[in-house]
């Protein structure tokens, strides 16, 4: 379980800086570049994904079903952007949503990380997640 929730921190510390995505849109940086960023994203989504759906099986907690969704979502909506033809465009238009769920990771690891991970910071994230447009 301890490894599990390591893991999970790893990830969420990885995709705590998503809000470094609207200050490479500002400065115009190369769609190499922009797609490295997201190729990052879209790895610790994944790890954090089957990290949380492990957590689950091992226990049935919900929070951690919860998480998994949330990750699941992040990596589906990454994996899109940088296989885009224009993945800055894509970006764009969420912003100021991946700028939320970036602060709420951050709270995740400021309140313990996942072990301490609580009912109401896990639906949040959820929710925020399931409202990421394609």
């Amino acid at each position: 379980m301890n490894g599990l929730f390591e893991v999970s921190n790893t990830a969420l510390f990885c995709l705590e800086d998503m809000n470094a995505l609207g200050i490479m849109l500002e400065n115009n940086v190369s769609n190499d570049v922009f797609r490295e960023r997201l190729s990052r994203y879209t790895y610790c989504s994944v790890t954090l994904e089957k990290a949380s759906f492990s957590l689950y099986l091992l226990n049935e907690d919900e929070r951690y079903w919860r998480l998994h969704v949330a990750a699941s979502n992040l990596e589906v909506y990454f994996h899109t952007a940088m296989n885009s033809q224009n993945p800055q465009e894509k970006i764009s238009d969420n912003v100021e949503l991946i700028n939320k769920i970036s602060r709420e990771i951050n709270a995740i690891l400021q309140n313990g990380g996942v072990k301490e991970l609580s009912d109401a910071q896990a639906e949040k994230l959820f929710n925020l997640t399931q409202s990421l447009s394609d």
